[in-house]
């Protein structure tokens, strides 16, 4: 890969992670491929994860854009019991590197560490990226991110914005 290709790849990995520090829902969701995966499996041993979320345990697996609308609109609305009140988030993304792909498609990874606050109390997560990135007539959109976490034992609630 190109150094520029590297460069455009990591820019849209932290303008995600800005836009959803800064609560910027419609922003963040332009991001995304309307066919997008936003996949958050769970640990299945100490090694390894579940790797089929269509019939095994996700922490979070919402297929298409559909169902991150979906969620951003229950975040929005106060329907989402996970995300009253809404907390505060800070995203520390680091490490960024396209893995390969060519043409059109990209695979990528990432470090991350996510600092959340609410009247709940604070906690810190952090993990593994990985992207499937997809050109299109206006750049690089997501549509594949599987978020794996580090942890095994969550405490709180986890949603799109927690990881």
């Amino acid at each position: 890969m190109t150094a520029a290709v590297d460069a455009e790849a990591a820019a849209l990995v932290y303008t995600e992670a800005m836009r959803l520090d800064e609560k910027r829902w419609a922003a963040w969701l332009e991001l995304y491929t309307e066919d997008a995966v936003f996949w958050m499996p769970s640990w299945k041993s100490e090694y390894e994860t579940t790797a089929d979320p269509e019939y095994e345990l996700n922490l979070i697996y919402l297929k298409g854009r559909a169902g991150l609308e979906d969620r951003v609109f229950r975040i929005e609305s106060g329907d989402s019991v996970a995300s009253v009140p809404l907390d505060r988030t800070t995203h520390l993304v680091g490490n960024v590197l396209v893995t390969g792909g060519a043409g059109a498609e990209l695979h990528a990874a990432a470090s991350w560490i996510v600092h959340t606050y609410s009247q709940r109390g604070s906690a810190t997560r952090s993990g593994r990226y990985d992207y499937v990135l997809r050109r299109g007539p206006d750049g690089l959109r997501i549509a594949f991110k599987k978020i794996t976490m580090i942890d095994d034992r969550l405490i709180g609630p986890v949603d799109v914005y927690h990881v």
